[in-house]
């Protein structure tokens, strides 16, 4: 099931358009300066073998993961690549180390659906592979294989399963087993939920303070669930969540005040102060913050304890947005929607969350002094 959700875009953002076909191969020439592509391969792990898209069976149409306002994600199978004669000569230089893909892997193919596009998922390439190269980064994002720089796609480790899909399936479970013993539990369960906040703050904690990146898009449909083994019990979360989709990421010690090329916002989870009407107004955007990461996780959150996507049941775009705007109510609001018994007060979800909405961005908690609170709740 397809899930609809009200996305913001800035003044510095362009319209969206065309196709959702995936390049027919990996190669696909660009019109760009070879040279840009060499000196941004310098930095970006590269993603050197083949691909074969996988198709819907006896139509064309290529299966896809899902899609966004940049990119469509497509399923593929990965092949490794022939040598090539020219495989010792000094273009290979260039190649950051070999991408650990492996013979028929079955892969993601992140491809750009719209020329505007390109330099978004080059920046993300680049993220990615910051991310990638820094310690810890297997137990908290999305595998990356590489950059391919003549289509101006990524590729990555398959892992179909959204946070966002997750919460609605269990959010129909809850409901299906209600009882005046869990309809003031979170709708993943007391336990599954904590151990859920406790990795995705952890993850945060790492993102910010060891690798230095803001992601900038924080939602339940960027983060996406691997299958953890041997899972003992229904209470224990069988999921390890991994974040995904870094186009709106950025270097935390970036000066510049302007966002990343890709950057989006999406209410309920977007920061108040980037939906404000100036910055909403102003032609480079607001820029992303850990202040910003750490209020759209938190929002996050409460969607996993309510099992509503939208947060605010009933109300219009227009609503949901002026709602947004005042986000340090959202504990409040929640509250309204039909599973709002499920946010307590007093309660676990109000307790982690709470300082993280907070008003002012200076404020909130941060990702370090965050995992230490939800590292000791019970």
């Amino acid at each position: 099931m397809r899930h609809h959700h009200l996305s913001v875009q800035t003044n510095a953002q362009t319209a969206a358009s065309t196709t959702t076909t995936p390049p027919v191969t990996p190669s696909t020439p660009s019109k760009r300066d070879p040279t840009s592509d060499t000196e941004s391969a310098k930095e970006t792990l590269l993603y050197t073998d083949s691909l074969d898209y996988h198709h819907h069976p006896d139509s064309p149409t290529p299966i896809q993961f899902g899609h966004g306002v940049w990119s469509a994600v497509y399923k593929a199978s990965s092949l490794p690549a022939p040598p090539t004669p020219d495989s010792d000569s000094d273009s290979a230089l260039i190649t950051p180390p070999a991408s650990p893909a492996s013979k028929n892997r079955i892969v993601a193919v992140k491809s750009p659906i719209r020329k505007d596009a390109h330099p978004v998922l080059e920046a993300e390439a680049r993220v990615l592979t910051r991310l990638s190269l820094t310690p810890g980064a297997e137990r908290y994002i999305v595998p990356f294989l590489g950059y391919i720089p003549r289509s101006h796609a990524l590729v990555m480790g398959a892992v179909p399963l959204a946070l966002s899909s997750y919460i609605t399936e269990e959010a129909v479970k809850a409901q299906e087993r209600r009882s005046t013993t869990n309809m003031f539990e979170p709708v993943l369960g007391k336990q599954r939920w904590i151990s859920l906040a406790q990795r995705l703050i952890s993850g945060l904690d790492w993102m910010h303070n060891t690798a230095g990146v803001v992601h900038g898009d924080i939602k339940p449909h960027n983060i996406l669930l691997r299958r953890v083994p041997a899972v003992s019990g229904e209470e224990e979360f069988g999921y390890e969540p991994l974040y995904a989709d870094f186009s709106s990421a950025h270097d935390t010690s970036s000066t510049t005040s302007s966002p990343a090329p890709g950057s989006a916002l999406t209410p309920p989870f977007a920061a108040p102060e980037l939906l404000s009407p100036a910055a909403l107004k102003s032609p480079t955007g607001a820029q992303p913050t850990t202040a910003s990461d750490v209020f759209s996780l938190a929002v996050t959150l409460l969607a996993a304890a309510t099992g509503d996507l939208l947060l605010y049941p009933g109300a219009s775009h227009m609503q949901r947005l002026a709602m947004a705007r005042e986000g340090h109510r959202v504990v409040e609001f929640a509250r309204s929607g039909g599973n709002g018994m499920r946010v307590a007060r007093g309660g676990v979800v109000e307790g982690v969350v709470r300082g993280a909405v907070v008003k002012e961005p200076g404020e909130r908690v941060g990702a370090g002094e965050w995992v230490e609170l939800v590292m000791n709740v019970e």
